[in-house]
């Protein structure tokens, strides 16, 4: 089956008559066998037939999953929106179980897996948009993405910025990783928010972008302006583009509050790369006594340079 775009997917819930009951399969084939409609007429429901008996899928106040047993004997898993005013959300977060779970070879598991990711962002939603200090720093991830374009495969590169997914660093690769601050022009100090920020048996790289809030102008740096000059170099693959914008979208990023991004403009006055191996600085989980739940910390810039990448 050709793979549904999120417009696609989007447009074919919205144009279905709201029927309580009522639901529609998406034709993926018998390893998901995906259904869409609604459970009452003011509650839209995605309901994944013969998934077998699968304990503990947590719910949130956004959404309940339930694990039922039908009249035939099989198990189906429901996932039933429970506040209307994140429809959009519900929407995203439907499609991305079924485009990240279409090409597991345990597509059932991979969905759940997928939907349990999501928790915290269903659990923890906010109404506010980006605040200044998220705005700077989705900035440097931007920033790093666009770079890494010019060279990777670009489905590979997307797929590895796992930082809106909740992942320990920014970016992931198969034989690399990333890690991405923001910092201010004398910034001396760079802050690590995790024991696991830093924590990746490959070896990886710090990557830190100074970043100087300026008025506008040439060649000045804009949140919105960089979102769309990306979102330029997916125009051609749609399917790209929307994985793209769902990160967009957990990161907090909305289209709507374009004005606000519009405020802010900086200027990048440089980026320095600092590679992290078994001899850089840092606190991780393996070197902490027991007992140590959390732990942030700040790293010294200044110390840093013998292991800036030349």
């Amino acid at each position: 089956m050709k793979k549904i775009t999120f417009k696609e997917f989007k447009n074919l819930w919205e144009g279905m008559e709201a029927c309580e009951n009522g639901y529609l399969s998406l034709g993926l084939g018998p390893a998901l066998n995906v259904h869409i409609g609604y459970h009452s007429l003011d509650s839209k429901s995605l309901v994944l037939l013969d998934t077998g008996i699968i304990k503990d899928i947590p719910s949130s106040y956004a959404v309940e999953a339930k694990n039922v047993r039908l009249q035939n004997g099989s198990y189906a898993v429901e996932f039933r929106l429970m506040k209307n005013l994140l429809n959009d959300t519900f929407l995203r977060l439907c499609w991305d179980m079924i485009d990240y779970s279409e090409t597991s070879n345990e597509p059932i598991m991979a969905f759940i897996n997928r939907y349990i990711s999501w928790q915290k962002l269903l659990q923890y939603m906010k109404t506010e948009g980006l605040t200044y200090k998220r705005q700077k720093g989705l900035i440097g991830e931007l920033l790093f993405l666009k770079g890494v374009l010019k060279t990777e495969n670009y489905h590979t590169v997307v797929s590895a910025w796992t930082g809106p997914d909740g992942g320990d660093q920014d970016f992931q690769f198969s034989d690399t990783w990333a890690e991405i601050k923001t910092v201010s022009m004398a910034a001396e100090s760079v802050a690590i928010s995790s024991l696991q920020q830093l924590d990746n048996p490959m070896k990886g790289t710090l990557e830190v972008y100074f970043l100087e809030k300026v008025s506008e102008g040439s060649g000045r740096l804009n949140l919105y302006a960089l979102v769309e000059e990306i979102r330029g170099t997916f125009d051609r693959d749609l399917l790209l583009l929307d994985r793209f914008n769902l990160k967009l979208y957990k990161y907090g990023f909305r289209d709507e509050e374009r004005e606000e991004y519009e405020k802010n403009y900086f200027r990048l006055t440089k980026h320095q790369t600092y590679n992290v191996d078994d001899y850089f600085p840092k606190i991780i989980r393996s070197n902490v006594m027991t007992g140590i739940q959390e732990c942030k910390y700040s790293l010294s810039i200044e110390y840093l340079d013998k292991y800036r990448k030349r």
